[in-house]
């Protein structure tokens, strides 16, 4: 019969099918940013031993061969559980799993409450299984085991309030299968998650929040547009090329001839251009059909606006004379209906900020502009989202329609 924090595994010995067990507190660095120190600490330790004392209890319940707290971070830690039976293993390690998070955690925040702790403590958890060697010297940092990793990581990934297990978990779990849905997958195997107080639909809820639908891609999304210290920062970040792309690029135009200050785009631009860095503006041709429909869609006089931009930018280059020889602006009459802007396209470390460009809208009595609509911020490891933008703005024919006007 094992002690937790004694380790019962022999080293040098291969165990088959030991079920591990990562539980972790989400928010830790809030609630210790929040509170005093020996507040939380206490929060800390009351959740180490309420881990300890259900694992303990359970285990000498069902006399699980070897139960063992493998390592504890201040705010969670890794448990194995292995038996020669391996039902008691497994009955062992999810019903430590699913009884703190269904009935100590809960308990703990109520024991909590009056304490005064500022924020909630909350928990994520992972159950996987699989074969491990036990390292010399009881060293369990020197085990290397892809299945002790990726609990780790499927832990990580999980929701908080939520318990993970996997695939090689949920195809044995006997009892507990109804606890759990099917999550997706993640690192090639799938997942199954238990949500809030045992809900499976909460937590598939909160796992398609937090990783999205399958197949898709890393994208960081902004509410509106950007600010111009922001925007100024992919400027800084361009080594060789930038492509401003838009209806009228009136904004960037503004950036550029401002009296106000501090003028953070302009500065950035200019500083770009006189590393040698070649700075694209393609904005409509003023006289073609697609500005006509555009105006017509978005109910405003585009063709003015555009040519207003292109006075600015050509104050823009007289004013700032060589130092502005690398800003180019070009006409075209194909629109792919967004606003772009795009750093080092064809480079590994490509930046595109992009907006589609929707039609005129209103919410009640306040009129949307395209600075209200969401931006989103790609790169090459957005895989086809960011290589079928790119062959949107840059592909065959698009350089062939432009014109240089500046």
């Amino acid at each position: 019969m094992s002690v937790i924090d004694e380790t019962p595994f022999r080293p040098g010995l291969t165990y088959d099918n030991v079920y591990i067990l990562f539980l972790d507190a989400a928010g830790y660095s809030s609630i210790v940013r929040d509170n005093p120190r020996d507040r939380a600490a206490h929060a800390f330790d009351l959740l180490r031993g309420r881990v300890v004392a259900r694992t303990a209890e359970l285990s000498a319940r069902l006399r699980c061969g070897r139960t063992a707290l493998w390592s504890w971070r201040g705010d969670g830690g890794c448990l194995v559980f292995h038996d020669d039976d391996e039902s008691t293993a497994r009955d062992c390690a999810l019903g430590v799993a699913h009884s703190i998070m269904a009935v100590d955690l809960p308990a703990l925040r109520a024991e909590l409450a009056p304490a005064g702790l500022h924020g909630t403590l909350r928990l994520r958890a992972a159950v996987h299984k699989g074969p491990i060697r036990y390292a010399a010297g009881h060293d369990t940092g020197a085990i290397h085991s892809p299945d002790l990793n990726f609990a780790a990581h499927l832990e990580r990934a999980a929701p908080a309030d939520c318990l993970m297990i996997s695939e090689a978990v949920h195809r044995v779990c006997g009892d507990f299968a109804g606890l759990f849905t099917p999550a997706g997958t993640y690192e090639s195997h799938r997942v199954y998650v238990m949500g809030p107080g045992g809900s499976a639909a909460e937590g598939l809820r909160s796992w398609l929040g937090g990783r999205g639908l399958a197949g898709g891609a890393p994208v960081h999304a902004y509410a509106q547009r950007p600010a111009q210290a922001e925007k100024a920062r992919l400027v800084d970040a361009a080594a060789e090329t930038v492509l401003d792309l838009g209806t009228a690029l009136h904004t960037c135009a503004r950036y550029l001839v401002t009296t106000e200050r501090p003028a953070r785009y302009r500065d950035a631009v200019l500083s770009f251009l006189r590393r040698g860095g070649v700075y694209d503006c393609v904005l409509l041709d003023p006289a073609s059909e697609t500005t006509a429909l555009w105006s017509q869609l978005r109910r405003e006089d585009l063709a003015t606006k555009i040519k207003n931009s292109l006075a600015m930018f050509a104050r823009f280059k007289e004013r700032h004379g060589a130092d502005a020889g690398g800003l180019r602006v070009h006409q075209t009459p194909a629109f792919p209906g967004l606003a772009a802007l795009g750093v080092d396209l064809h480079a590994p470390g490509a930046l595109l900020l992009y907006s589609p460009c929707l039609q005129h809208a209103a919410v009640g009595v306040h009129q949307l502009e395209r600075a209200d609509m969401p931006h989103y911020l790609t790169t090459p490891a957005s895989g086809q989202v960011f290589t079928g933008l790119l062959d949107l703005i840059t592909g065959p024919g698009c350089e062939d329609a432009r014109t240089r006007v500046l």
